[in-house]
């Protein structure tokens, strides 16, 4: 064998066993809701139906029955029944979405602020902050917005993902301790490469801006998240 060969064993060999090393073995998490309505522009006579959507605790979506109240109903009115929202007068009120599933409470409130005047209704735009979950590299800010047929991401120039991470990968996903149901949108090795620093963008298509609550980078050939970033509302 060559030294050229012996060498880049030697490193592979060395970056996967530091990789095994930093192993999660947990992956659940929390039962979560996310209700995908947007209330910024609320007004006395507008009224919506419940758009939410129920994980489990391992971040796949099942199907279950919600409960929809309000502590303030002179202000926001709601109709359990037929999961109705109605804007009744000017003020802010909290609806509370919830659940119970497999013997257990979940619970998921927002605050609404209602208007007597509306204004220029403005497109959901989601954000989030990578932070990360081991010794390799892993940080930066992003913003996500709607495109046509799908979502466009767009890093800021603080991102940064390691490039000495063997198996690199990126993912969209709803459990950030796997990589199982997640939506990979990068990886090592790539027609198009993989950018390590600075800002870019990325259209995902077939997407929707609500689909997944998580953006992840892995180590993917053994499996170590190596960065993790809420998606959340701006």
């Amino acid at each position: 064998m060559r030294i050229g060969n012996i060498v880049l064993v030697f490193i592979l060999l060395f970056g996967f066993s530091s990789c095994i090393k930093e192993d999660i073995v947990n992956d659940e998490i929390e039962e979560n809701i996310r209700i995908n309505n947007s209330f910024s522009n609320f007004i006395i006579g507008n009224e919506v139906v419940l758009d939410a959507f129920f994980f489990d605790n391992l971040g796949i979506k099942q199907t279950v029955v919600f409960n929809l109240a309000s502590n303030n109903s002179p202000i926001i009115e709601v109709d359990n029944a037929n999961k109705k929202i109605t804007a009744k007068s000017k003020g802010t009120a909290t609806i509370t979405v919830s659940t119970t599933y497999q013997n257990k409470l979940v619970e998921k409130s927002v605050a609404i602020t209602v208007n007597d005047v509306g204004s220029t209704p403005t497109a959901i735009v989601k954000k989030g902050t990578l932070v990360k979950t081991s010794s390799y590299a892993s940080a930066g800010d992003f913003e996500i917005t709607e495109i046509s047929g799908g979502i466009r991401i767009s890093f800021a120039s603080n991102y940064v993902a390691d490039s000495t991470l063997p198996g690199f990968a990126m993912f969209l996903s709803n459990n950030p301790n796997t990589m199982v149901g997640a939506k990979k949108i990068d990886a090592q090795g790539d027609a198009d490469g993989v950018v390590y620093k600075g800002a870019f963008t990325m259209d995902i298509m077939g997407v929707g801006i609500n689909d997944y609550g998580y953006l992840t980078h892995w180590c993917e050939p053994f499996k170590i998240k190596v960065g993790e970033a809420e998606i959340k509302t701006k």
